[in-house]
């Protein structure tokens, strides 16, 4: 459900041998607007680096924590981090961000990936892809400074006689793998609904997803009109004196089908995923950032169809809340307990109304005919210290 990374091992001037410490990696895509970029296919493994390498790479670079920035060629010492802290280096990896479209895997003289050149993939490797980014980070408690000519990194090893034999090279073998393991509704919430929108999704790439088969808004001045055309979605209440029913009052509805959970999942595991909504819009009245509540309605209206005097009854109990302000972006809000709930009960689809923040400040968020509607995620997580 998630993405598989190799690194080299590393052999240091004592002769130990030692794996990274960690490694973090994103994905970025660049001109967008004139070169959007395709999901990964299931399957697809890329490789950066050449483990026969003997000149600085052009793709990767070395970095010393506390010191003076990325290098590419041998020969800098790298010092503590900190004055008491450790010795840390580091490698990153950029992978090719263009296939050929036909071979998932790459095999010995004969690459399945390439770089674009301006933003545009060559003609054998028309495919633009997100590029993947590697950065590996061995930290050494016990160094006091790591000659940067003397690191050695694991080579694809030999077998002699029978037997296993390691090979080492120096950093310009330095090499990687990534094997996608993204859903596909991973991988294209990654390319759709961020990376090709220049939208920065941080860690919401989800297990699976839906987009709202439909959305709405309903409006107490305009009783019978109805809003399912529309791009947008408009939300206002006020429940000051005298009292909500006496001011204008607009609610946004979404339906979604539920997406799946994992299955065979240990419970440890399948306790990490939960169900949140992603919407994208913003405080249209004023600069205040303010919660806004999530209310449960039924399935049973139309986009084109419901208005104010006919509208799902609703009832007052959030299900949900989300906390937004003036300045348009994404917000995800936790809607787990719910949905479980309606799934629970056989259903396959679930509706919510978005209410206001009860002090008449209107809120406008992207509808389904957006190219930022809204997104009902299963997300799931686990946090891992860095050392």
């Amino acid at each position: 459900m998630a993405s598989a990374y190799w690194a080299p091992t590393m052999k240091l001037p004592d002769g130990r041998i030692v794996s990274p410490a960690y490694q973090k990696t994103y994905y970025q895509a660049d001109d967008v607007a004139h070169n959007p970029v395709q999901p990964f296919p299931a399957g697809l493994e890329l490789l950066a680096g050449d483990h026969h390498g003997s000149t600085p790479p052009k793709q990767i670079n070395f970095f010393c924590a506390g010191g003076n920035g990325y290098f590419n060629k041998m020969g800098r010492i790298c010092g503590p981090r900190s004055p008491a802290g450790p010795v840390q280096f580091n490698i990153g990896l950029r992978f090719p961000n263009c296939w050929d479209g036909k071979n998932l895997k790459p095999s010995r003289g004969h690459p399945n990936g390439t770089y674009a050149v301006n933003n545009r993939c060559p003609a054998d490797f028309p495919v633009k892809i997100p590029t993947v980014n590697m950065n590996i980070a061995w930290v050494f408690p016990d160094l006091k400074s790591l000659d940067t000519r003397k690191i050695q990194l694991s080579m694809d090893p030999d077998r002699v006689n029978g037997k296993r034999v390691e090979k080492w090279g120096s950093l310009y073998t330095a090499h990687a793998d990534f094997m996608n393991g993204w859903t596909v509704d991973g991988a294209r919430f990654m390319t759709d609904h961020c990376l090709n929108l220049a939208m920065q999704c941080g860690l919401n790439v989800p297990y699976s997803m839906s987009v709202a088969q439909e959305s709405s808004y309903v409006d107490s001045d305009n009783p019978q009109a109805t809003h399912g055309g529309e791009s947008q979605v408009y939300i206002e209440d006020n429940w000051t004196p005298p009292g909500r029913d006496a001011h204008p009052q607009k609610l946004a509805l979404l339906k979604f089908t539920i997406p799946p959970l994992p299955d065979k999942q240990p419970p440890e595991d399948a306790a990490l995923f939960k169900y949140s909504v992603r919407l994208y819009g913003s405080n249209v009245t004023d600069t205040a950032t303010r919660i806004l509540h999530v209310y449960a309605v039924s399935d049973d209206w139309q986009a084109d169809r419901v208005n104010w005097k006919n509208r799902p009854q609703v009832v007052y109990t959030d299900v949900g809340t989300l906390r937004h302000g003036s300045t348009p972006g994404t917000i995800y809000f936790d809607v787990d307990r719910y949905v479980r709930q309606q799934a629970a009960l056989g259903k396959k689809t679930v509706s919510f109304y978005i209410g206001g923040e009860r002090q008449g400040r209107e809120f406008a968020f992207a509808g389904t005919k957006s190219t930022t509607p809204p997104l009902l995620l299963v997300k799931g997580m686990r946090h891992t210290p860095v050392p």
